[in-house]
Order: C-alpha cells, then structure tokens, then sequence
C-alpha cells in the first residue's frame, strides 16, 4: 500500500528513487534487516536530507519496522498496525506517539558480497625530491637520509 504524497509527514519521503538508494541489496539497512530476522523487506518511508534525521519505516511479512540508519536497532510498530493510520499517527503526534516493540539480534548473517570493484588509475600521491633536502643527489633511501643527519 503506497501513501499519497500529500499524506507523507514532515521530514519524511516516498520517493521511489530515495527508497531504492536506501535498501538496495548488499546496503548496511538491508543487512541490519536481515540480522533482526527480516527477509522480504520492502522500504515504505525514509526522512528526506533536510529533516537531519537518518529514519526508515519498511515493511516485511505483512508488519511495518521503523529504525535509523546510524543505529543498530528495528522496532516493531505494533499500534496502529495499518500504513495509513500509521502515517496519520506520526503526522498529527510524530514518531515518539507509535507504540513500538524493539527486535531482537538475531544473528550475523552473512551478506552476498558482490565482485570487488575494479580500481581504476587515478590520482597518485607524488613526493617531490629536493637535493637540498637530501643534500646529495641520489638519496633514495630513508636510512641514508637519517643516518646523514643525525
């Protein structure tokens, strides 16, 4: 069930691009979902960049989850149970007003990682060479260089 854009409380966002950034797979959310014993989760709301929040709401076997994306927790909403009185409930009262359950860890699971990604040539770090540092041409080694100055 989608909520109409109007309906979406303050700080919050439906955004299909935005919730697909977030629990996209092999994502930390998606992660965290899956050790709290969630499997099939589908995000439902997540705060937009301007709230200064990091919250989501997902939903997975028929019940909604609201957690952060800096914590390692997921609640359980457990009233009101429906998506639009949720909505209706964080619109009118915020968040702090759903009566929420907080899931246990249930394991580490280990997550499908993906090929490495390939590095590409970029930027390397150059340290000029200075004769007058080294006082002598050709100083290439470090032990040279401390020896001469001590």
């Amino acid at each position: 069930m989608e909520v109409a854009p109007e309906n979406v409380p303050e700080g919050w966002t439906n955004d299909p691009e935005r919730l697909n950034r977030t629990f996209r797979p092999n994502s930390r959310e998606l992660y965290l979902a899956r050790c709290h014993g969630l499997e099939g989760v589908r995000p439902v709301l997540v705060n937009t960049p301007s709230s200064g929040e990091m919250g989501f709401i997902i939903t997975s076997g028929g019940h909604y989850y609201i957690g952060d994306k800096m914590g390692d927790y997921i609640y359980e909403i457990k009233k009101p149970n429906t998506l639009p009185a949720i909505v209706r409930v964080m619109a009118e009262e915020g968040e702090k007003a759903l009566k929420c359950r907080k899931l246990k860890f249930v394991e580490w699971v280990r997550m499908d990682s993906p090929e490495p990604p390939v590095e590409s040539e970029g930027p390397r770090l150059f340290v000029p060479y200075s004769e007058q540092l080294h006082g002598r041409s050709g100083c290439c080694r470090v032990k040279d260089c401390v020896a001469r100055d001590s």
